[in-house]
């Protein structure tokens, strides 16, 4: 599978052991230029696991924007929810 030039020659970070171990790189949503892509995708995470990943990578690369971190505290919330 080839890999589009600006794809290949991107300066977002890149955390290939998360999208070995989760199946994706939170990295590429956290890092998108769209206004609302990471909280679209955080809304729809089903794993604690990979919104840990996601927390981990915000606070590490991004600075913790207050935003994201609320969506995923709130996703991670909604996901305990529905195990009771």
């Amino acid at each position: 599978m080839s890999v589009p030039t600006q794809a290949a020659t991107s300066d977002r970070p890149r955390y290939p052991e998360i999208d070995e171990d989760m199946g994706e790189d939170p990295a590429r949503f956290l890092s998108s230029s769209e206004r609302y892509l990471p909280l679209a995708r955080i809304l729809r995470i089903q794993d604690r696991g990979l919104l840990s990943a996601y927390r981990a990578v915000e606070l590490r690369e991004f600075g913790g924007r207050d935003v994201i971190l609320e969506a995923i505290d709130e996703r991670e919330h909604e996901l305990m929810e529905e195990l009771r």
